[in-house]
């Protein structure tokens, strides 16, 4: 937006390869998109290595020789209390202060609170999220969702009609994608390779030619857990295995090769990689549940029916006793037969979800919002600025 020059001083794990990294690079093309200069500060994790490009060079790296109206802090209490030394290098000094929550269940996150001291919103990437911390914040919770790289997203759907006009006969590939870090629990990529073995039994030769293709991000940090994931699929050559941190390259001949992505996920936040194979045109298989309906209509995607459950035993940041959502894996086979059998059908599915993803998640739509909320403080009727010194500044 021409003239509304905001200058934002950007914190995130922006080099790393994970879902907040990822999260993060996405608000900040939000905000650049509404008209706001963007100064970078990485907040690199020893847990994630620097795989990514900061978002933009524009302007150096949390450079002090411009006057910053805006702190913007995009990452969570729980990796902040971790790593406290991330924030303590850079303190927050400018007069407005906005920090970015991911959160994925319904209830509020335990321990959370002593964090909102300091800011002066919250905002984060959905209406489930945003129901979830508002039950006990004390400023303004906002729901502003991802924005994709579009242009990006367009060179790919591109890429993919090539690739299907000269690619040999392949089996219809499904893809599922999920970091350990994540919580393999709330990922839950167990119910995508069950549910794939009952629409696809190993000795019914009679069915379609099908293959799953399993990303799994930090494998080697959680040797346990993936041990045990891999071997629900043991002796299933059909069931393929990529455990390595990909480059952007790589990671997009992945979604080259997929005729259907599915998350069979107990509760989102958001969910990047839906909202990217939606905007690739890539048919939809996902559980009908938190934020992901923000941009997931029914018609959109193949939404799986769920019942609500309580967590049994602390499971990472999600507390026994809290709830997510069991998935239906005999409707999940269901709707993985319908795709692989009736390809005029996925793709139709494909298109319905690109379009709708197009319009809920555009860039006009979502920049809005991000004006909206930041000329609240900055911008007439209400033109005076806030007072640095009536807010605390945040305790870490």
């Amino acid at each position: 937006m021409s003239g509304f020059g905001m200058h934002i001083r950007f914190y995130g794990h922006l080099r790393a390869g994970f879902g907040l990294a990822g999260g993060a690079k996405a608000t900040a093309r939000c905000l650049e998109a509404a008209g706001c200069q963007l100064s970078y500060v990485d907040l690199a994790l020893a847990s994630h290595a620097a795989v990514q490009e900061l978002p933009c060079d524009s302007h150096e790296l949390g450079s002090d020789d411009i006057h910053h109206q805006v702190d913007f802090v995009h990452t969570n209490p729980n990796i902040l209390s971790s790593n406290p030394e991330l924030l303590e290098r850079h303190p927050l000094t400018a007069p407005l202060r906005i920090g970015y929550w991911a959160w994925e269940l319904e209830q509020f996150p335990a321990g959370w609170e002593r964090f909102f001291g300091g800011y002066h919103e919250i905002w984060c990437p959905s209406s489930f999220t945003a129901q979830a911390l508002a039950q006990r914040s004390p400023v303004p919770v906002i729901a502003l969702p991802h924005l994709p790289d579009w242009s990006h997203l367009r060179e790919r759907n591109q890429a993919r009609k090539v690739f299907r006009q000269t690619s040999d006969a392949r089996p219809f590939t499904f893809l599922t994608l999920f970091d350990f870090w994540s919580t393999p629990e709330r990922k839950n990529p167990e119910a995508v390779i069950r549910a794939f073995q009952q629409a696809f039994p190993r000795q019914d030769n009679s069915g379609p030619d099908v293959q799953l293709l399993v990303k799994a991000s930090s494998a080697e940090q959680f040797p346990e857990q993936a041990r045990a994931l891999k071997n629900l699929a043991k002796g299933d050559r059909r069931v393929r295995w990529i455990e390595a941190l990909l480059p952007q390259a790589e990671l997009d001949a992945l979604y080259d090769r997929a005729d259907a992505l599915v998350s069979l996920h107990r509760s989102e936040g958001f969910g990047l990689t839906l909202a990217d194979a939606m905007g690739m045109g890539i048919p939809v298989i996902a559980t009908g549940y938190s934020g992901n309906l923000d941009f997931m209509p029914p018609g959109s995607a193949e939404l799986i029916p769920w019942s609500l459950r309580t967590i049994e035993r602390t499971r990472g940041d999600y507390m026994a006793g809290t709830t997510w959502a069991e998935p239906d894996i005999k409707s999940a086979a269901k709707a993985m037969r319908r795709l692989a059998m009736n390809s005029e059908y996925a793709v139709q599915l494909g298109l319905r979800g690109q379009k709708v993803a197009q319009e809920r998640l555009s860039s006009k739509r979502l920049s809005a919002v991000v004006r909206q909320r930041l000329g609240r403080w900055w911008l007439p009727p209400n033109p005076a600025p806030v007072d640095a010194a009536a807010m605390p500044a945040p305790s870490y």
